[in-house]
């Protein structure tokens, strides 16, 4: 009663929403121009430099967001699991047109360009089990392709441990997680980390004094929540509000899909449905953003033999890192490697599925949970582990690199962080140099020094 009566008494502040009540409302086609260019972008995080690219598009340029709904948008996908990018994109795109078909439509024309491409490369390249039976230059190519991309995920490693472990607990979290996972390299061993990360994160850094008396739930009385209360859809014609009755239902779907997929997966034997829950689960769990799908990735793909080898892993991640798009284009080349076209589509929509529902789902909460300082340190314990897993993944891609050819692989590895890190060079430049130096070296080797490469003999 008392704390009733002290908000009542509080001054009333200006309110924010996602209320578009000058914004334009654009259409289909207006939405896809500007969403497409995006997919031509080096999109290795969500940084500093893209956020300016989706406000130059849609705040200053089509005048259909407006920048506080941006900075919003912005604040809760840095915060919720899943794809960042494509999570942007997505609500963009909603707000955009007023509508849920406006997020898909901004979505496709994102990830769709560099998603047929990988579909292609994935569908070539099942067809040659050995690599070595490729033409020579393709093979050589390929191999400096898997060294420049232990650099760029070394590179996203260290730029995620500079930002995020601030204490001896979180470095304490990845540690403990890198060992676990090499030593029990299993998913469902990855996810129990990772929550179990999270939790030791909130009770060992638990600040009494200023948590204890308090609702689990702190609210910021000074901030309207996101979303507004409105029992219609956001697609009701002349309607401008992002519904919660939509996120409700956004929650319900995401949950009716993972008990269908169980469900079929337990009483039908197929690889599709059994990856498909496998990449609906990684899609799911994308605590600290889509590089940390890399260990999920490797756990439920190369240590199942059934599905995919580790050459053709770590390179469908690279070529993911040189084309178009969001790096979540890597399970449609891992689905279709193992399983053709039916296979890449299911893993490439299983993948993106749940960030999608996510960012509908969880935006008309948002201002109920952003301020609580228990989700802050869940999170930060949880991307704790997330760091140490993606360790791990750097040692695994590193040592498929060296199969062939440790001192060139490992030379090129050191060039292209070099590139990535210091000289800001771009992904798609930074694989395709890693892949020339590889050809390069190995021809300076036949027809400057005439010594017979042992890389074939191997």
């Amino acid at each position: 009663m008392i704390e009733m009566q002290t908000l009542r008494n509080q001054p009333t502040q200006a309110k924010f929403s996602l209320l578009i009540n000058a914004s334009r409302t654009l259409t289909y086609q207006e939405l896809f121009n500007l969403a497409y260019p995006f997919a031509l972008f080096d999109i290795k995080t969500l940084n500093a430099s893209l956020y300016g690219q989706f406000k130059e598009v849609f705040v200053t340029k089509a005048q259909a967001v407006t920048e506080s709904q941006l900075e919003e948008i912005i604040s809760l996908v840095d915060f919720i699991p899943g794809a960042t990018t494509s999570q942007m994109m997505v609500a963009l795109g909603t707000i955009a047109m007023k509508n849920a078909q406006g997020g898909v439509v901004a979505l496709i024309a994102f990830a769709t360009p560099g998603a047929l491409l990988l579909a292609i490369l994935g569908l070539i390249y099942s067809k040659y089990p050995d690599p070595r039976d490729l033409n020579i230059l393709i093979f050589l190519g390929i191999q400096g392709i898997k060294s420049s991309t232990v650099a760029l995920i070394l590179q996203l490693m260290i730029s995620m441990a500079m930002h995020s472990i601030k204490n001896r607990v979180h470095f304490s979290l990845s540690v403990l997680s890198a060992v676990l996972l090499v030593a029990y390299q299993q998913s469902y061993v990855l996810i129990l980390t990772m929550m179990m990360g999270g939790i030791l994160a909130i009770m060992l850094e638990y600040d009494a004094e200023n948590t204890i008396g308090r609702r689990t739930f702190i609210k910021d009385q000074t901030v309207t929540p996101a979303i507004v209360n409105d029992p219609n859809l956001i697609n009701i014609k002349n309607s401008h509000k992002i519904s919660l009755l939509l996120g409700n239902k956004s929650l319900y779907l995401y949950t009716i899909i993972l008990i269908a997929l169980l469900y079929l997966n337990s009483s039908y034997q197929s690889m599709i449905l059994d990856i498909s829950l496998s990449f609906y689960n990684i899609g799911t769990f994308m605590i600290g953003g889509t590089p940390i799908t890399l260990p999920f990735m490797y756990a439920e793909t190369v240590l199942n033999p059934l599905y995919i080898n580790e050459d053709a892993f770590w390179l469908g991640f690279g070529l993911a890192a040189a084309l178009p798009g969001p790096y979540l284009n890597f399970a449609i080349f891992l689905g279709t490697h193992s399983m053709g076209i039916s296979g890449g589509v299911c893993c490439w929509i299983a993948i993106f599925v749940p960030s999608i529902l996510q960012i509908w789902g969880l935006l008309p909460h948002w201002g109920n949970f952003k301020t609580n300082v228990y989700m802050t340190k869940f999170k930060q314990g949880v991307v704790s582990v997330a760091i140490g897993f993606l360790a791990t993944a750097v040692y695994y891609s590193w040592v498929d690199a060296c199969k062939y050819d440790m001192p060139t692989a490992t030379v090129i590895t050191f060039l292209s962080l070099i590139y990535v890190s210091l000289l800001n060079f771009n992904s798609p430049a930074v694989i395709s140099l890693g892949a020339a130096l590889f050809i390069i070296r190995y021809l300076a080797l036949w027809y400057y020094r005439e010594l017979d490469p042992v890389i074939f003999q191997q």
